[in-house]
């Protein structure tokens, strides 16, 4: 629930957006249905075992009621859309969201692999207490042995089961579960060890942010379903464009994101958006047709140390809007800024 909720609200930003600058079709209904979406996911929050799970500390107890805080506050601008300033209005008000889902979710898959863990340490407890009374019975009759053995191979198997389920829940708390590429968390984490690296090595990074250009079209013609296929098959083609060593992630909804790793260079971060553009952009086979998406990408190489990874990851923003600005299918860069509100090269 927590992970469709964290979906349906990047579909309303790219709506939003969309909406904004006018070059998509998207109407002031299609963002109202969007928001609607999304307050209907938020209210299934609050209830079954996600509700539990929000009231279970002060933590997820707050962030729910800032995002309940934060959509009240933003419903009068969502509704007023046509109004002027109203679209750029609620793109700022709903903005902290894109920061507390991805926490809330990270915390929800945590919080399950904590309860495995629980249960797991009282299955070893029950382990130990049974293997000390058939040591016992084992006095009493050398024919209990063999049963002692077969419980002992059963409760082996459970503990095989539940670390391998704390492992896959751990997994799902840092990746994408559609895609299996990175998450946004995990993706954070990543860009903040080689921001280090930057501030304590000068070593360069550099960023790669991926928008598509032409799913929405093709989500909306053919169901949810064949644009999660789609989704799929642009995660795997993304991973075949780059290099061994460089970290893609899916942000949400439609946008993926590309770190690249050593050796990192301006006509390197080019030769791979090529790339990944002409992996895209080559016809796929959905629902029986063939359809063609691209994608628009923008580059920011940060060598600055100052640099903070928001501001990062605003300016391979800026770059990513020039390039769908341009007309899409291509890519555009920041030429090694350290400020955020410099123009795109």
């Amino acid at each position: 629930m927590a992970n469709k909720a964290e979906s349906e609200f990047y579909h309303l930003q790219h709506s939003l957006l969309a909406y904004r600058t006018g070059d998509s079709g998207v109407t002031a209904d299609d963002v109202i249905l969007r928001f609607d979406i999304v307050q209907s996911r938020f209210g299934m929050l609050k209830d079954g075992n996600f509700g539990s799970f929000i009231q279970s500390n002060e933590g997820t107890k707050t962030a729910a009621d800032r995002i309940e805080e934060i959509r009240r506050a933003a419903e009068p601008f969502i509704y007023g859309i046509d109004k002027p300033g109203a679209a750029a209005q609620a793109t700022a008000i709903l903005e902290p969201i894109a920061t507390i889902l991805p926490h809330l979710v990270g915390t929800a898959n945590q919080y399950v692999a904590d309860l495995i863990t629980e249960d797991h340490a009282a299955l070893m407890s029950l382990h130990r207490t049974f293997t000390f009374m058939m040591i016992g019975m084992i006095l009493c009759g050398f024919g209990l042995s063999g049963f002692m053995k077969q419980q002992n191979d059963l409760l082996e198997g459970a503990h095989d089961e539940v670390q391998d389920l704390a492992k896959n829940l751990t997994h799902l708390a840092h990746h994408d579960a559609l895609t299996g590429l990175a998450y946004r968390v995990l993706f954070r984490q990543r860009l903040d060890a080689d921001l280090n690296r930057l501030r304590t090595h000068a070593e360069p990074l550099t960023v790669l942010y991926l928008d598509l250009d032409g799913f929405k079209q093709v989500n909306d013609k053919f169901g949810h379903a064949a644009g999660d296929e789609l989704l799929r098959i642009v995660a795997k083609r993304l991973q075949n464009a780059i290099r061994a060593n460089d970290i893609p992630a899916r942000l949400g909804g439609d946008e993926f994101a590309v770190l690249l790793r050593d050796p990192v260079s301006i006509d390197i971060a080019e030769t791979v958006s090529r790339r990944i553009i002409a992996a895209i952009s080559a016809p796929i086979g959905l629902e029986r047709q063939e359809v063609t998406i691209g994608t628009s990408i923008g580059i920011f190489m940060a060598k600055d140390p100052g640099l903070t990874r928001d501001e990062i990851m605003r300016s391979a923003d800026k770059a990513l809007y020039q390039a769908k600005s341009e007309g899409r299918g291509r890519f555009r860069s920041f030429d090694i800024v350290s400020l955020p509100d410099q123009q795109v090269a």
